[in-house]
Order: structure tokens, then C-alpha cells, then sequence
């Protein structure tokens, strides 16, 4: 996806502050250090995972991410860790570093631990390659930026017997890396939730399963992984999981010489993104043990969920439109309507990618202003039965409208409209023209 700018900075920023901000993992289970401060340790054993994350291979601008982890037990009850990431997803580049240690209080077939890690995260905006919709956008003439701020997380781990329990808050402290754009806020670290469970159920000597599940809640969003794990001679590793709003997980691991472990994990996503996006296999290296990889979400719930049998595809013609814009750059100096077309290729059944900036810049821009409203209106061209066409436009309408539902936006605050082909915009007659008729217009309602 290119890195795409709204109208205004303060769209674009919003998309960072109510996005998932850490990068997350689908191999957890193996090491669950990555995810869990209080794991630091907790092997008895010293621990060195490195993993590599290259997410949406075909989407310019995909998030990459590289993770170096290391942890240790000394005397008895305390472990103590280190954790370094680059992380980079379009215009934003992330340095992380973080020190940890963790305690435990428990003995025999219990163990209770609890974990802290304090670090600092450093930002970097380069808006030099940016696609701009607004020429005044303040970041896209503020040059290079860089800001940093104090991180923070807390977790506990219990374990009885083959039952296992974890609990992580990620960014503790509320901080703020304030950039150098005027009148702007800062990007603040939002905290993070995780709630885990998992047992190891052991069926034979040779064979072992473990299910296990992760709850994550994110900026009021909510997140479900289910997962069931193979183990055969403790050498072998496979597994398969779920992620609800993404799609399915495959992955698998190889212990050699009871040292190394070498993990793999394959996302295959179920809605619209299927279509133009498969993440490259993790690949990791680990000396002692377990190892991790890094998954890398994008900001918000990217997945559009689409039941109807015919929805067309969505691609942006032309910028968004303001019309009567203030002298001023925040994202409420507006008092006209922001509106814009989308326009429909024939027959197709899945969001393009070339849509999802601008429609996240409506997202974000509604999420910021309560008070707005948003119109949607479909049409189709002349070919077909008119009865059919009706039914195709609502299906557009409906194709837009999931996307802005699942990203956040109270179904109350959106209001469809379908006319079949009966609002031409241009002559049926020619190939243009068709195209320039299958469309949604969109029209943010500003009170």
C-alpha cells in the first residue's frame, strides 16, 4: 500500500494514535517472552531469539520488522532480558529498546511470575516518497522528523501442572513523542491487553497437543486468536490457528541438537486482503530453546468482511474534495462537506488496495469528529436489467460501507443509498463513460 496522506496531518496522525502500535507474533506460543515480560527466565536457560517479518509482500510500503530478544535466570527466582526492534511500516520507521526483569514466587508444580520492562521507543516520519492528496499538508513539508518517549509493560505468568495463564498491559504509561509540527499533537502510546491461556496435553510418549488462546483488546477493539499446536518427540513442531477479523495461520518449528529452534509461520488471510496480500514466512534462529517471530498488524482492523455474492471493486479516481476549506490545518477547520467518488471496476468482488488510504483518512477524519456523518450513494452504468443494476449498487454501497463499519464507525452514523442506474454522471454510450458511472459517491456530513 503506498504511503498514502490524507488532507490534513491530523488525519494521518490519527491513524497512529488509535492504531495497534506493537507489533505482535503468531508463534508466541514457543516463546512467549516476545509478548510477556514476566517470561523472561522462565526456562532456566539463556534464551537469544532473532526474527525477521516481512508482512504484505506486494503492498508497497508493507510493514518489515526485525527483533533481537535475550533472557536469562540468575540465582533462583529472578530473570532479567533485553529486547531490541526495528519496525517499519510505510512512512513511520520505530527503534525500540528495552530492559526487563521478572520474579518469581512460586515453587514445586506452581510458578506465579511477574515482569517489567521500561525502554524507549524512537519515531521517524520521511515523508519524501509520499503520494499527497494536500500540497499544505505540514508533513509533507516538514521534512524528516524524529521524536522519542519512555515505554513501558507489565505481565504475570502462572503455570499449575499442565494449565498455563498469562496476563500483559504493553505501554504502561500513557507518554507522548512530540514532533516538531505546530499545533499538532504528539504520538501517544496507547495501552495494549493481552489475556492468554494454553494446557499441554501430553497423548503419548511420541505425540503431545496444546491448545491455547489469546485475547487481545486494543483502543476498544477486540481481537481473538485460537490455536492448536502439535508436538511429536518434543522435535517436531506444527500448528494451525484463527484470527478473528484476519484469517488462518499455519506454522511449524524444528528443535536440533535440543539447542537450536527454527520456527516458520504462513498467514493466509480470508477477506478482501486475500486478493493482493500474502505474508512471507517467518524465519527465525534461536540458540537455547524456544524461539519467536514477530507479526506485524497494521493500524487498525485492515480486513473487510463482504457476504454479498456480488460486490464490485473499489478504486479511488480522484482526490478528495473540500469545499470550503479555512485558513487553519486541523482536521476540524472545516465547515462544508468533504466528498468523494469511488468508482467500480465491472464485476468484481473484492476491495482493491488502492482505496484503503483515502478511505482510511474518512475513518479517521469521523473517529475525530463525533459529530459527523457520513453519505453513501451507488450507482451502476446502463448494462444490464435495471432490477439488476438496483441490486448492484446496493451491493457497492455495501462494499464501502463494511469497510468503514469494520474499522470502527457506528453503522448509526452512515447512511446508504442505492440507485441502480437512474443518476448517470456521463453518457452509457461510450467505454469512459460507463466507467465513470459505476461508482459511490461519498460525503462526509459536517454540521
Amino acid at each position: 500500500m503506498k504511503r498514502f496522506f490524507s488532507l490534513l496531518f491530523g488525519l494521518t496522525f490519527g491513524a497512529f494514535l488509535m492504531a495497534q502500535q506493537v507489533p505482535q507474533s503468531y508463534l508466541y506460543g514457543y516463546n512467549t517472552f516476545l509478548i510477556n515480560p514476566a517470561s523472561s527466565g522462565l526456562n532456566n536457560c539463556t534464551e537469544i531469539t532473532v526474527a525477521h517479518h516481512n508482512q504484505w509482500v506486494k503492498i508497497e510500503g508493507a510493514p518489515i520488522t526485525n527483533h533481537l530478544l535475550v533472557s536469562t535466570r540468575i540465582k533462583d527466582r529472578i530473570g532479567i532480558g533485553g529486547q531490541f526492534m526495528l519496525d517499519k511500516i510505510g512512512m513511520l520507521q520505530q527503534v525500540s529498546a528495552l530492559g526487563n526483569v521478572s520474579y518469581g514466587m512460586l515453587n514445586g508444580n506452581q510458578t506465579l511470575r511477574l515482569g517489567l520492562s521500561v525502554g524507549y521507543n524512537n519515531y521517524r516520519v520521511n515523508p519524501s516518497n509520499a503520494v499527497a492528496f494536500d500540497l499544505l499538508d505540514p508533513i509533507v513539508n516538514g521534512g524528516n522528523q524524529s521524536a522519542g518517549a519512555i515505554t513501558s509493560d507489565f505481565g504475570a505468568f502462572y503455570r499449575t501442572g499442565a494449565l498455563e495463564l498469562f496476563g500483559t498491559v504493553k505501554q504502561l504509561i500513557k507518554t507522548y513523542s512530540n514532533f516538531g509540527y505546530a499545533n499538532l499533537p504528539g504520538y501517544g502510546q496507547r495501552a495494549h491487553f493481552m489475556v492468554g491461556t494454553g494446557y499441554q496435553l501430553n497423548l503419548n510418549s511420541q505425540w503431545g497437543l496444546r491448545p491455547n488462546v489469546l485475547y487481545k483488546s486494543i483502543n476498544n477493539v477486540n481481537q481473538v486468536d485460537v490455536n492448536l499446536d502439535a508436538q511429536y518427540k518434543k522435535m517436531l513442531h506444527l500448528g494451525l490457528g484463527f484470527r478473528t477479523q484476519v484469517g488462518l495461520v499455519a506454522r511449524a518449528g524444528i528443535v536440533l541438537k535440543d539447542k537450536f529452534f527454527f520456527g516458520y509461520a504462513y498467514e493466509a488471510p480470508l477477506a478482501n486482503i486475500a486478493s493482493y496480500s500474502r505474508c512471507k514466512p517467518e524465519r527465525t534462529k534461536t540458540a537455547n530453546v524456544k524461539v519467536d517471530t514477530v507479526i506485524r498488524e497494521i493500524q487498525k482492523i485492515d480486513t473487510v468482511l463482504i457476504t454479498e455474492t456480488r460486490i464490485d471493486t473499489v478504486y479511488l479516481e480522484r482526490e478528495i474534495t473540500i469545499e470550503t476549506p479555512s485558513d487553519s490545518v486541523t482536521a476540524r477547520s472545516y465547515s462544508g462537506n468533504i466528498s468523494k467518488t469511488v468508482l467500480f471496476e465491472f464485476d468484481k468482488s473484492l476491495v482493491k488496495k488502492d482505496s484503503y488510504g483515502a478511505l482510511e483518512s474518512i475513518v479517521n477524519l469521523l473517529k475525530m469528529n463525533p459529530s459527523y456523518t457520513l453519505s453513501l450513494e451507488g450507482h451502476t452504468d446502463a448494462v444490464g436489467t435495471e432490477s439488476y443494476n438496483v441490486g448492484l449498487s446496493k451491493n457497492r454501497v455495501n462494499a464501502v460501507r463494511d469497510f468503514i463499519i469494520m474499522n470502527g464507525i457506528s453503522p448509526d452514523r452512515i447512511v446508504p443509498q442505492h440507485h441502480g442506474e437512474t443518476k448517470p454522471v456521463a453518457e452509457n454510450t461510450t467505454v469512459d463513460g460507463r466507467k465513470s458511472n459505476r461508482r459511490v459517491d461519498v460525503q462526509i456530513i459536517i454540521p
